[in-house]
């Protein structure tokens, strides 16, 4: 015997009705609430230049690696001191920490005044206006030129970004302290 053919009109109409009796019965289905969108932190966008090819990946909780380099060295080292503001960076930067471009950022900083200069205007300290320029440093909104001046960025992928998708630069913030111009001039 020949299998009957099924009508298509008529199993979605079948279907529909038995998503209509199991609405009644349990209720409608609840709303999914939309994930937040996690933005992307430098070490994913991959910035260009000299500053940006050596990346530290401290592993463990920042009590194990303290502990460790406490135990090589000595709490009070110069060593346990540059940990410290590692993990400290790693709060700011997540897991991959740019070495190159947080330790100029924090030499512009120091020399410029630039986060004396921030403070008074946004109602912060020093220290939080320090952090400020890091976190938007580590989100690509801030990146170190290969001279190692500061220069206000757009990374790739957004709007505004330069075309083919790349690194715009769009305003030079700070110029490269003159350690650094010293040793490269």
């Amino acid at each position: 015997m020949a299998r009957k053919q099924v009508d298509p009109a008529a199993r979605r109409a079948r279907e529909a009705a038995r998503r209509a009796a199991a609405t009644q019965r349990i209720g409608p289905r609840p709303k999914k609430t939309p994930r937040p969108r996690q933005p992307k932190l430098l070490y994913d966008l991959d910035p260009p230049g000299v500053f940006y090819k050596e990346w530290d990946h401290p592993v463990g909780t920042d009590a194990d690696v303290m502990a460790k380099v406490g135990e090589h060295f000595g709490p009070e080292s110069g060593e346990a001191a540059t940990m410290q503001a590692l993990l400290r960076y790693r709060e700011i930067y997540g897991p991959h920490i740019p070495l190159g471009a947080a330790g100029q950022l924090d030499l512009i900083l120091t020399e410029s005044d630039l986060a004396a200069q921030l403070a008074p205007n946004t109602g912060c300290t020093e220290d939080e206006a320090h952090d400020s320029v890091h976190s938007l440093h580590a989100h690509g909104m801030l990146l170190i030129a290969d001279d190692g001046s500061l220069w206000l960025t757009v990374p790739p992928g957004t709007p505004y970004s330069a075309p083919n998708g790349e690194w715009a630069f769009v305003e030079k913030k700070a110029k490269a302290p003159t350690e650094l111009t010293d040793t490269l001039g």
